[in-house]
């Protein structure tokens, strides 16, 4: 019923399904099932007036697609969105320090891309994107009030994140490379 309500809610335009492969059913104790099968009769029923677009990482996306015979052939298209790059992480990044109010120490640059290149280098099948950036701008935020406290200085710039700050968040969070293993594992 609560699956119906929000398809009714979504007619004339766009029903959004983030992380929809959290419907992929687990056991005939849940209701993923029953909410797929739901799904895709009113994918059909109202093709002419429903756009269901279903969001998340790509093995999990193609788990759920097969976990109904009925679901790949009313997808009319996939749309595989590449990762952002360095760059693209890091002017992510600046917008948010703005939107904050905050400013970047010019030596910091460095140390944000690199952290982000070795998270793209490192990075599994799951990697976040911008909640990757949101996680690290939170974190550095409260490294800097952290510190400013510390200096208890009244000359001290509030709104200025600086080396130290981004370099003690880094070292603490970013993803060491796996390394191979030579002969036997216990």
């Amino acid at each position: 019923m609560k699956t119906q309500k929000v398809i009714q809610q979504a007619l004339g335009g766009v029903l959004f399904i983030d992380e929809a492969y959290s419907l992929s059913p687990n056991s005939d104790k849940d209701y993923g099932n029953e909410v797929i099968a739901t799904l895709i009769k009113a994918m059909e029923d109202h093709r002419d007036n429903l756009c269901v677009i279903l969001a998340g990482y790509p093995q999990e996306m193609e788990e759920l697609l097969k976990s109904n015979a009925g679901f790949e052939s009313r997808i009319a298209f996939q749309i595989d969105f590449p990762d952002y790059v360095d760059t693209e992480l890091y002017q992510i990044f600046n917008n948010m320090l703005k939107d904050e109010g905050l400013k970047l120490n010019r030596n910091c640059k460095q140390i944000v891309l690199d952290y982000f290149n070795n998270e793209i280098i490192n990075n599994n099948d799951n990697f976040s994107n911008a909640r990757l950036v949101r996680n690290l701008t939170e974190k550095i935020k409260m490294e800097q009030a952290n510190r400013i406290i510390k200096e208890k200085s009244k000359d001290v710039d509030l709104d200025l994140i600086v080396a130290d700050d981004v370099t003690a968040v880094v070292e603490k969070i970013k993803t060491k490379p796996s390394k191979p293993t030579i002969g036997f594992t216990a």
